[in-house]
């Protein structure tokens, strides 16, 4: 059983063999406020309620007072 183990140094090998480096195409969307965000889609009744449980109730109001 012994034969069939492989070492650290075929393991490192192997790994280093298939190892790609992966484009990184990810560009972040532009920075929100708080107040933008509630904002968008103030018209879906599902968006508005999921957004209201991520970010707090009253957000959007403490948003317009600045």
């Amino acid at each position: 059983m012994a034969d069939d183990e492989v070492t650290p140094e075929q393991l490192a090998a192997i790994a280093a063999e298939n190892e790609e480096p992966e484009p990184v195409n990810y560009r972040p969307p532009a920075q929100k406020t708080v107040k933008e965000i509630h904002e968008l889609d103030k018209e879906d009744e599902s968006l508005r309620k999921y957004k209201e449980a991520l970010l707090g109730p009253g957000v959007s109001e403490a948003g317009n007072s600045h």
